[in-house]
């Protein structure tokens, strides 16, 4: 059993460069490579926001799978990522979270309600975009 991460009191992006990059390709549905991007950041984290990049990771990859037509790997990606980003809200590293997870539960009850045979009747403007303020200190 892993050790729990340290939590730390004002959190610093480990790749602040890396976390806009991993943003702006979720933003341009480029889920694959966001989800590479945040992974590489994931891996050299060591504190608690080990579990906000894993989140983020997981949620682009519930809407790569989304795109794909993976009813199964949509629903399961969405709920851990979900259940990831949880207690980062209201924001983290200038990431609204809050919002992003408002807007991906919307899309996974969707997803949810048509059910694997309608997936292709996804409603794909549903799909949010990471609201990211990058005037905010990400970095010391």
């Amino acid at each position: 059993m892993k050790a729990p991460k340290p939590h730390i009191a004002a959190p610093v992006a480990v790749d602040p460069e890396g976390l806009v990059r991993g943003v702006r390709q979720f933003n341009a549905w480029r889920f694959y490579d966001c989800h590479e991007t945040f992974e590489d950041i994931w891996h050299r984290e060591e504190t608690h926001l080990a579990d906000f990049y894993q989140g983020l990771i997981k949620v682009a990859a519930g809407f790569h799978h989304l795109l794909r037509n993976n009813h199964r790997g949509t629903i399961n990606l969405l709920e851990g990522g979900i259940r990831l980003l949880e207690p980062f809200r209201p924001s983290c590293l200038g990431v609204d979270v809050e919002r992003l997870l408002t807007e991906t539960s919307r899309c996974l009850e969707s997803v949810r309600s048509l059910g694997p045979r309608r997936l292709r009747q996804f409603d794909r403007s549903l799909i949010p975009a990471i609201a990211f303020r990058e005037e905010e200190p990400v970095a010391s």
